[in-house]
């Protein structure tokens, strides 16, 4: 009988075990996300920038 127990007890922190190493990869994947979109809209608007730099440039030597 203590045998048992002491197999359900392990069996039970194993599983209590993947579950939090499943949610923490779940949680840095979803961060990852997060970074990569932020990443993403900051490229995005240094593109925009670069554009606007050099329609500035082209104005202003026109002149």
């Amino acid at each position: 009988m203590k045998k048992a127990l002491v197999a359900l007890a392990v069996a039970a922190l194993l599983v209590a075990a993947c579950n939090t190493k499943a949610k923490k990869q779940a949680l840095e994947a979803a961060e990852i996300q997060k970074i990569d979109s932020v990443t993403m809209v900051m490229e995005n608007v240094k593109a925009e920038i670069d554009f606007t730099v050099q329609e500035v440039d082209k104005l202003i030597n026109e002149l």
